[in-house]
């Protein structure tokens, strides 16, 4: 299960203890995991906090972190990430994307399908489409990928469309948002093809920005998780706040709930860490959520 490369480089590390870290999918096989760093000499222990991503590390003191799912995105000498790849196919879903789509065409997906994606530019150009891989963006480890945080890779992009191959409608939408171009999402799972509008998106930010219009003191949350992190960010919108006759204080903090948000009892909050807590999660809030540039 895993990699040669993966249990190499831990070997290299010099630690027999491991600490695996894993998303919530991918928990059920941490015995099988666990059995086969055991078999190689290792001596695991489990991480059972959530894991949102390849920004989301976590350490335990004598211990290499082995960060399973996603790709590289931290240069830290006490992690190893190992990569999980889908092997699903992407024929059926970009076949049934072909009616949809213009001539030139951006495919873009998430690091779990990346490995794949030379089938899509195949079968898009057998069927007459000029089609190329999105370019690799800042935070990104390949060409074809986006994150999350990271749709720089798209801007400026000159393509009649974009094609999203994954499932969600996360990514895609932030594909819609940020380029103000078409774009297409492909499920390889279901075979389910779509046509992504930013329009909710933008019609849910009107309604936070309104939500926040009486808010006089402000939280900016900072989040310790080490990709996240943003000190710079939002020691900024602070002075920003501050020259806007607004009180504020710097909020740091691991985990971001509705709880530990309503305990801090302040009229809105600036939130400098993932932004899927701001536009996934910010109904679950009774307070109102913004993004940085929202200031």
């Amino acid at each position: 299960m895993l990699s040669q490369r993966a249990l190499s480089e831990l070997e290299s590390k010099g630690n027999k203890k491991v600490l695996v870290q894993m998303p919530e999918g991918l928990k059920p096989k941490a015995l099988e995991i666990c059995k086969e760093l055991a078999a190689a000499g290792f001596e695991p222990i489990v991480s059972g906090d959530p894991c949102f991503g390849a920004c989301d590390l976590r350490f335990e003191n004598g211990a290499t972190t082995l960060h399973i799912a996603h790709a590289p995105l931290l240069n830290d000498e006490r992690v190893v990430y190992e990569e999980w790849a889908h092997d699903v196919k992407m024929g059926k879903a970009v076949d049934a994307a072909l009616p949809l789509l213009p001539g030139t065409v951006c495919v873009a997906t998430t690091v779990q399908h990346v490995r794949e994606i030379g089938e899509a530019i195949k079968i898009l150009r057998n069927a007459g489409k000029s089609a190329f891989l999105i370019p690799k963006g800042k935070r990104c480890t390949y060409e074809g990928q986006v994150l999350g945080c990271d749709f720089s890779g798209a801007k400026g992009v000159e393509c009649d469309a974009f094609l999203f191959i994954g499932s969600g409608r996360f990514h895609p939408i932030g594909l819609a948002y940020y380029t103000k171009r078409r774009v297409i999402r492909a499920d390889p799972f279901t075979g389910e093809v779509e046509e992504i509008s930013a329009d909710k998106w933008l019609k849910d930010k009107a309604l936070r920005m309104t939500k926040a219009n009486d808010a006089k003191r402000f939280g900016i949350i900072v989040s310790s998780k080490p990709g996240q992190r943003n000190d710079a960010e939002a020691k900024s919108i602070a002075e920003r706040l501050h020259a806007k006759g607004f009180e504020s204080c710097i909020i740091v903090m691991d985990l971001i709930t509705p709880d530990s948000l309503l305990q801090l009892a302040l009229d809105a909050y600036v939130i400098t860490a993932c932004p899927r807590l701001v536009i996934d999660d910010w109904k679950n809030y009774s307070m109102p959520l913004l993004l940085a540039d929202e200031i």
